[in-house]
């Protein structure tokens, strides 16, 4: 590819980029900059690579690294092998080995690309209103998979925007039209403390207050739904009252509706408490990639990391009340670091591809985002996986109050159970047509039970998070060694008025194991069955980390007791794996075959010393062979106690 790269209009590139591109061969890597502080100075003058780099999510976290004297970088032009992407570029920071992905795309019609808008220079300028709205009104009359079936719900609560000075709370049911068109905002509240709605403010919230005195984030919001000519907002701190737990628990089982029903979901992505703002890393010149020519053909350089540092790994996206906000909203506006951004069922569109980025082949970003959103199931679409992804998704996500893990993720339980027909089939965390394969998840970071009852400890939701969570893909129709005899559920339902628990009756192949803190595999502890010292494998324990591992039950629980657990009477004993004096156990769950290394999988169970018959799930464990057939036990029935 030597000598065939020039580039198309002014050049905003320096002259190291520049260099380093023209005389590139693929596969190998060229020199870049020397060093941080000299790919810096590139950037003042609105280079484009070196400028998109310096204002990257990845820079501002890594600063330290990248300012150092050890820092130098390399740069790839490579062949990503796809039509729309024939070429990419890489820039390594050395070395510690991070990178920063260029995609190259081909510009087949100027009219249709970035070249129709030009990213103004501030946030404020009416045209980012005019985009905004135009995305908004070509979802709602070209959309079909965006079109709400059910016009005419209302909230409880909506503040009233009565001007650009003032607002106050209103309750639209009262209002004398038969529905509301509404923004439902979704933000980070931190550790700042804002205005809130309480018992004591309902009549001043009534009355009106002052836009000035609600938070930065808060007012940001207000003016922009000002803007787009929308007159009523939805803020959960300013229409949920807060003290009261009576109305809170009404409000958090009706989320599904309220952003559902919301005409789109406004999203501070940036800010990480009410007290910030958005686009805080905009700059407009780096929002017009720049235009090379390769083999004749002309592409447009565009930086792959804008949607992770705006959206993927965005602030907002950590806090798990607000996965639940983005996924049951039709539509999503992202106020982002570096731009603007739409989300809706059928597009994903940015300033630098306002009228939607690539979905062909390399369109990676709009394949991430699609199950952001509830979507009716494809054809092949596998429900057990699709399940799983979204736990796994959620499960990394940050909760302040560790108890609301399951009724922050009620919507998502009612909108997938819908598009999938699975509604009456839901049990903590699980879905019954999904058993047995379904119990064969397993913690891949640290992890601990919640100090309260939140579900059993067969399901991933008894699992207090924020952690990584992972389950076997394709596994659902596989031939499985575990009957599922009874489920028995509690009597009571938990607050977010699904099943937290109960008794699981399986019929499976069990196998007593004592641990051995150096394992056959990685040096890493494991099971082995006694008389057997060849059997072992990959251990995953649910609760602690790489250096403390722990076990933990309930002390003699009353199933017909949930108030009493929700009390505090369910007490967690929770012990170092090494002082444990109950009786560990293998249960077998499935043979995946030769191709793996690791084929037989299963969950590691503890039964404690005084409680016979009973088994609490601790872990989750591969075997790479079974023991002698002598050692094995007759196939029993087994009782895992909710917890």
């Amino acid at each position: 590819m030597t000598n065939t790269l020039s580039i198309i209009g002014p050049s905003r590139l320096c002259s190291v980029c520049d260099l380093a591109l023209k005389s590139n061969v693929p596969g190998t890597f060229q020199p870049h900059h020397k060093s941080g502080v000299e790919l810096e100075q590139a950037s003042e003058f609105g280079y484009y690579i070196c400028g998109t780099i310096r204002h990257s999510n990845t820079w501002s976290r890594r600063s330290g690294e990248c300012r150092s004297s050890s820092f130098h970088s390399v740069i790839n032009l490579y062949n990503a092998g796809f039509e729309e992407t024939l070429e990419g570029l890489v820039i390594g920071k050395m070395p510690s080995g991070c990178c920063w992905l260029f995609q190259l795309w081909k510009e087949p019609d100027p009219a249709s690309t970035i070249l129709s808008y030009v990213p103004p220079v501030s946030h404020h300028d009416s045209d980012l209103i005019r985009l905004a709205t135009n995305w908004l009104d070509s979802c709602c009359q070209t959309h079909t998979n965006c079109r709400n079936s059910v016009p005419g719900y209302k909230p409880t609560r909506l503040i009233e925007i009565i001007d650009a000075f003032h607002v106050r709370l209103v309750l639209p049911g009262s209002l004398p039209v038969e529905s509301v068109s509404y923004v439902a905002f979704s933000h980070c509240w931190g550790k700042v403390e804002a205005i809130k709605l309480l018992q004591s403010n309902l009549d001043l919230f009534h009355r009106g207050i002052r836009i000035r005195h609600l938070p930065n984030s808060y007012q940001e919001a207000v003016q922009l739904c000002l803007q787009m000519g929308f007159k009523y907002i939805w803020i959960d701190s300013l229409c949920i009252i807060q003290d009261s737990l009576a109305d809170w628990t009404q409000e958090t089982k009706d989320m599904k509706r309220v952003y559902e029903h919301a005409i789109f979901n406004l999203c501070s992505a940036t800010a990480s408490d009410s007290s910030g703002t958005s686009f805080v890393a905009r700059r407009a010149d780096l929002l017009k990639p720049q235009r090379l020519r390769i083999h004749g053909e002309v592409f447009q350089l565009v930086c792959d990391d804008l949607l992770q540092d705006d959206i993927t790994y965005c602030t907002l996206r950590f806090r798990a009340w607000v996965y639940q906000e983005w996924y049951l909203s039709t539509r999503s506006l992202i106020l982002g670091s570096h731009q603007l951004w739409w989300h809706c069922k059928e597009q994903l569109a940015c300033e630098i591809w306002p009228l939607g980025t690539p979905k062909a082949n390399r369109g990676m970003w709009w394949r991430e985002v699609q199950m952001l959103k509830e979507s009716a199931p494809s054809g092949d679409s596998n429900s057990m996986d699709a399940w799983s992804q979204r736990v796994e998704a959620y499960m990394r996500t940050k909760l302040t109050r560790k108890t609301d893990r399951m009724v922050a993720f009620s919507g998502i339980v009612q909108s997938f159970g819908q598009s999938w027909q699975l509604t009456q089939d839901y049990l903590a965390g699980l879905w019954r047509c999904h058993l047995p394969a379904a119990l064969l998840w397993k913690a891949t970071s640290s992890a601990q039970r919640s100090t309260t009852y939140t579900a059993a400890s067969w399901s991933w939701a008894s699992l207090a998070g924020d952690c990584l969570v992972d389950t076997d893909k394709d596994i659902l129709h596989e031939p499985c060694f575990i009957t599922v005899k009874q489920i028995m559920p509690l009597r009571v339902p938990g607050p977010e008025g699904f099943p937290m628990g109960g008794v699981v009756t399986l019929s499976g192949y069990l196998f007593e194991v004592v641990y051995r803190s150096v394992g056959l595999f990685m040096g890493r502890g494991d099971f082995m069955v006694p008389g057997d010292q060849t059997t072992g494998g990959e251990l995953y324990l649910d609760e602690g980390s790489e250096n403390e591992q722990f076990v933990s039950y309930l002390e003699a629980p009353d199933l017909d007791d949930l108030g009493g657990w929700l009390e505090g009477k369910a007490v967690r004993l929770s012990m170092p794996l090494k002082d444990a004096k109950g009786r560990f156990y293998f249960l077998l769950f499935l043979d995946r075959g030769d191709k793996y290394r690791f084929r037989f999988r299963g969950l590691t169970l503890y039964q404690p010393i005084d409680q016979s018959g009973s088994f609490y799930r601790v872990g989750y464990m591969n075997w790479g062979k079974l023991p002698g057939v002598s050692i094995r036990m007759n196939s029993q029935s087994i009782v895992l106690r909710a917890w």
